[in-house]
Formats: C-alpha cells, structure tokens, sequence
C-alpha cells in the first residue's frame, strides 16, 4: 500500500489560485476498455477514439476538474503482450508526459501543462491475457502491463485538507470459473487493516473509497438512461473475500461514497442494494456506479467540507466523429459561480447554442437557446445546491460541441 499525500493537490489548488480548504470537484470514469484490436467478445474502445473525445470534454470544462479517476478495466485485455495488443497505449498516446513508463501515482496527466492528474485503480480487465467467452478467459493475478504504463500495483491514498481518497485493488475474476456472476477475488485481510487505518488517520474528513467491483449492487440504467440487464441481488457482480467486512468498514467509518463501476451500468444504492437518492444525506454509505467510459458514461463529484455531491449520469461525445472534427476552441466563462442565481456566459464568439440544466437528480430545471456571445442565466427560482449544465453547440453539421459544466448556487 502506497500513501500520496497532500502536495499534488495543493499543488493544483495553488495553479487555480484557490484556498486550499475550498471544495473542489473531479471527474469519475470507469471500464474505459481501451484496446488497439477488436474484440468480439467485449465493447471496447478502438484505438481510444471515445478516449480522446472525453478527454477534450474533461480538458474544456471551466472550472477545470482538480483530477480524473477511473475505476479499473482500463485496458479490455490489460495482460496481453504489446504484439497482440499493448492496450495501454491506445490511451496513453493522449496523457503527457508522453511515452512515459513505468509511472508513479498521478505522474500521468490529461492536459500538456499538466496540471490535471488522472488517478487510476485496476479492473478484472487489467488482469486478462486473453479475452474468451466466460470458462475459457486467462488472466494473471498481477499486473506487469498495467505498472509499465499506468501505475503500480498497489493501493494508496490521495489525501487533501477536505477529504481522503483511498483506490483499491478488489481483484481478479473469481466466479467466471464457477457461474455467471462475475465476482471478484476480493480484499485481503491486510488491505482490510490498511482501509481502518487511513480512515481513522483523516476521520474528521470526507472518505471517498475507489474501486473497480461495487460493494453492493442493484439494476440500474445505461449511458443514455435505458433500463439495464437484470441484477440478480445485492452481491451480484460484487467480490467474494471480505465484502461483508469492507461494507462493514464503510459503516463503522462514516465513509461517504464507493465510486466503482464492473456492471457496466449507472445506479448508487445502499449496503443493502437498495436504490437510493444520488445525494440521499440519511442513507449511510453510498455505493455509486458510473457506466462505461467507452459509451462515453461519466460524473462529475464535488467534495466540500461537509458532503460529497454526486452529479447524475452524464454523458460526453454522442457524436464523436463530430467532436473530433471541431475547428474552434470554446474559450467559455461563467461569473460569478457560485451565485446566488444569475449566471453570466461569455462565450468569446457568436455561436448557436441549445442549452439545458439539471439539478442532481438528473431532472432538468431551465432551458433556453441563444446565438450571442453573452448569454445571462436566470436560476433564481431554484433552490442552492449543485447544478449542471449541458450546452449543445450547433453548426453546419448537427451537434459538434457537447459540453457539461458544474454550477453552484449559494444563498
């Protein structure tokens, strides 16, 4: 177990000139299954097209993110050899520093000035070396590729003076060999004793826990909000060694949120597997899955010293050809945020633009279209908290900008 402590973050916080007790937000992936060969057996992202149309997304947002997580399958077939593959590299072309091997914790960045970190945490994919149908897959239970292009294999800590995040390793597959559910290996007792620790060392902060398998599991919805495959039960798809202990940690430890994904699917529930509000606030821990990365599914977390906000499913490049195609740089702002209601946008340039927000139980409150540089946004009639907007930029071809950004209102 590896422990990052406080200087990446302060770092940026200074880079964006701001107080380091402030909240900050950052962006959740997961199952980016980025790969350089089709495969047939599972979605992925080819040559990391839908990899590089997020992280335009991500790299546009103003405020910028204060880092990026991505919780496991970041390659489809993580232990293949770079002939039959290299899968890494699909997504590493786009990080800087460029080519970089064998890198430490946060050394890889989405941006060139490199001032947004991307942190990671492996998945069942990272530890395939072939990818057959299930009964028939091969996998190691360590991960060579994944350390000489990504991280090591390791557990650690990102700490900040608000929060602590703790990424964890919840293993390999287990019970392809045996069923269809596909669990995990699980925790050791040792990652166990390492979790109490770092979350006793920072009790007065928030906790936010980083893993690839959910703790606990119920059916959700997909990227574009259709009702997902049917989830058997609260432990489906979940990890066998010591889930019972981790939920139980999560408890006795106040833990706030489990960002994970594996299911391929959107929904936060309770220990139980009961569905609950994204932001239920009497719920104890919640356990929030993001949809796949390579169906362009992600959200976007705000940490303040008093709760962790989770943003509803959102969804980057519904139209990549077209994002990717896009000649102009949107040199966006938005003042003052927070506010207590009216929002002012300067694009820099006259563009048409549909624009949507919704509050965070993904329900949209205000719309309105406009082709003007400045744009005024009137919220007055709703109540503080978290906001996001979606702006859909239209031009010759039908929608080649789709960019979300946070709002707050403060009263």
């Amino acid at each position: 177990m590896k422990k990052i402590y406080l200087f990446t973050i302060l770092a940026l916080l200074c880079a964006l000139n701001m107080p380091a007790q402030q909240p900050f937000t950052f962006v959740h992936v997961s199952d980016l299954h980025v790969s350089t060969v089709t495969s047939s057996v599972n979605q992925c992202d080819l040559n990391g097209v839908e990899a590089k149309c997020y992280l335009h997304t991500f790299n546009n947002m103003n405020p910028k993110p204060a880092f990026i997580l991505a919780t496991g399958d970041i390659s489809n077939i993580g232990n293949s050899s770079a002939v039959s593959g290299g899968m890494y590299t699909a997504l590493t072309q786009y990080l800087y520093p460029q080519n970089l091997l064998n890198p430490g914790i946060g050394a890889l960045h989405i941006d060139s000035a490199m001032t947004i970190p991307f942190y990671f945490a492996p998945g069942n994919h990272d530890y395939y070396t072939t990818l057959l149908p299930p009964g028939t897959l091969t996998q190691l239970n360590t991960l060579p590729n994944y350390s000489k292009y990504i991280g090591p294999d390791s557990d650690y800590a990102v700490t900040t003076p608000i929060s602590v995040i703790l990424f964890v390793r919840s293993g390999w597959d287990i019970s392809y060999l045996i069923s269809i559910d596909p669990k995990a290996s699980g925790l050791t007792d040792a990652q166990c004793a390492w979790i109490r620790t770092e979350l006793a060392q920072n009790a007065g902060k928030r906790k936010i826990i980083v893993m690839h398998h959910p703790a606990s599991n119920f059916t959700g919805t997909n990227c574009d909000s259709s009702a997902h495959g049917a989830i058997a039960n609260d432990s489906t798809a979940t990890m066998y060694v010591n889930r019972n202990t981790f939920l139980n940690i999560c408890d006795s430890n106040h833990v706030d949120v489990v960002l994970a994904g594996h299911s391929h699917q959107n929904v936060v529930v309770d220990r139980t597997g009961t569905q609950v509000n994204d932001n239920c606030t009497t719920c104890g821990t919640r356990f929030v899955q993001t949809g796949p990365a390579f169906a362009g599914c992600y959200r976007t977390i705000r940490v303040d010293s008093s709760f962790v906000t989770v943003s509803p499913n959102m969804q980057s490049c519904p139209n990549t050809t077209a994002v990717q195609d896009v000649d102009f740089e949107l040199n966006m702002s938005v003042y003052p945020d927070p506010s207590t209601g009216i929002f002012n946008m300067n694009l820099g340039q006259t563009l048409p633009v549909k624009m949507k927000i919704f509050n965070v139980l993904g329900e949209c409150v205000h719309q309105q279209y406009s082709n003007s540089s400045k744009i005024q946004i009137d919220l007055q009639s709703q109540p503080p908290g978290l906001y996001f907007m979606q702006l859909v930029i239209e031009q010759d071809v039908p929608v080649i900008y789709n960019y979300k950004y946070p709002l707050v209102i403060s009263r």
